[in-house]
């Protein structure tokens, strides 16, 4: 007998934000260590872009009561 086991969209968004939450942490990290200034400006636009993703990811679980900020 096969079992369905479905995740909600609440734990995927979830799991989501907490992904790029650690992301945007790692990014910081290898821009303050680059020494190359075409690689730092590369990996600032790179995660300016993954908080937009993330903004909207939060937005959207805000507004149906599914995150509660800190």
């Amino acid at each position: 007998m096969h079992q369905t086991v479905t995740i909600a969209d609440k734990d995927i968004l979830n799991d989501m934000l907490m992904t790029m939450k650690y992301l945007s942490n790692v990014y910081e990290t290898a821009i303050m260590e680059s020494s190359n200034e075409a690689v730092r400006n590369a990996l600032r636009q790179i995660q300016d872009e993954e908080q937009q993703n993330a903004k909207m990811i939060f937005d959207f679980m805000l507004q149906k009561g599914w995150y509660k900020p800190q």
